[in-house]
């Protein structure tokens, strides 16, 4: 792994390529490449001195390579001076050797997940769920996909975990409401980020794709989510506008790019328990890298210090 890369050492082993450029020598005629190579561990500088032609045509066509390369210092930090480049076909790419993933294993998380439906009794609710959860495409993208590029949980089985973590947060305080429907605020829990899986992409590092750019997941998640429940001919209309409704408004305010602001109990709070969710989601972290530390760093998207003691 590449964190294990110390100055004067040697790395052999798989990277994915997220970025790079090809640079002219200053001093002589020809070109270096530059590059930017990462697995689950780390993200390190590299650069390829001696370069050939299939260099630049495979970089051109595929992101996660086998390599031989050295380590240095420079400038105080690590680099690669990668000596030779396999491209991997797909059938030998892993990505958890290659992306961070959730600290929850896949067992435990499923686990988690049928103990939350098995809370739902509504057999329009429970085919809503089994139709999104066990489809061939979005059942497994739903428990792959980050839940974000950088804030909380931007890592593979991302949106796993976090939506479980409002799930459960929202039931806790469902159980203070019982005015709430108790079951359609576990639905709208468990959907409220279904556009994600649609929103980024996540095979050369994790970024947004152009659907995510240009509509967002909550527009994505709807249309996703309306096209399913136009399939089952008994579905409640007061429930599908309910269950809508905390999909466009679980952002809570305009100005985070929310539709609408929450307007039924149920909405509220899902809105709460994501929010609740990625701040304290935010705030382990701050306490994991900083140990020693009684503030952390200035925390961009919660525009504050934590203090950690």
């Amino acid at each position: 792994m590449l964190k294990d890369c110390q100055a004067n050492g040697r790395f052999i082993g798989t990277v994915l390529v997220t970025e790079w450029r090809e640079s002219p020598f200053r001093q002589k005629t020809g070109s270096f490449i530059v590059l930017t190579c990462q697995d689950a561990s780390l993200s390190l500088s590299a650069k390829i001195w001696e370069v050939e032609p299939q260099h630049i045509e495979w970089l051109n066509t595929h992101a996660v390579f086998w390599v031989t390369a050295s380590c240095s210092e420079y400038r105080g930090n690590l680099e690669l001076s990668i000596e030779s480049l396999q491209p991997l076909s797909p059938e030998e790419i892993q990505w958890e050797v290659l992306l961070p993933s959730s600290p929850f294993t896949e067992e435990q998380l499923e686990e988690r997940l049928l103990r939350l439906l098995g809370e739902i009794k509504d057999p329009e609710l429970q085919e809503l769920l089994g139709r999104i959860l066990s489809h061939p495409e979005w059942g497994k993208a739903y428990r792959s996909a980050p839940a974000a590029v950088k804030v909380h949980q931007a890592y593979l089985r991302g949106l796993w975990e976090h939506s479980l973590k409002v799930a459960e947060l929202a039931l806790t305080l469902t159980g203070n409401y019982p005015e709430a429907d108790r079951e359609l605020v576990l639905a709208g829990a468990l959907l409220h980020d279904l556009g994600k899986i649609q929103e980024y992409a996540y095979d050369k590092g994790i970024q947004y794709t152009t659907d995510g750019r240009l509509l967002g997941h909550i527009i994505m998640g709807v249309e996703m989510l309306s096209r399913e429940m136009a399939q089952i001919s008994t579905f409640s209309p007061e429930r599908r506008l309910k269950l809508l409704h905390i999909l466009t408004s679980h952002h809570g305010r305009y100005e985070w790019q929310s539709p609408r602001r929450p307007k039924c109990i149920e909405a509220v709070i899902v809105h709460y328990a994501d929010a609740l969710e990625a701040e304290l989601w935010q705030f382990k972290q701050a306490r994991e890298h900083h140990p020693e530390e009684e503030w952390s760093p200035y925390v961009k998207s919660m525009e504050r210090y934590l203090y950690l003691r």
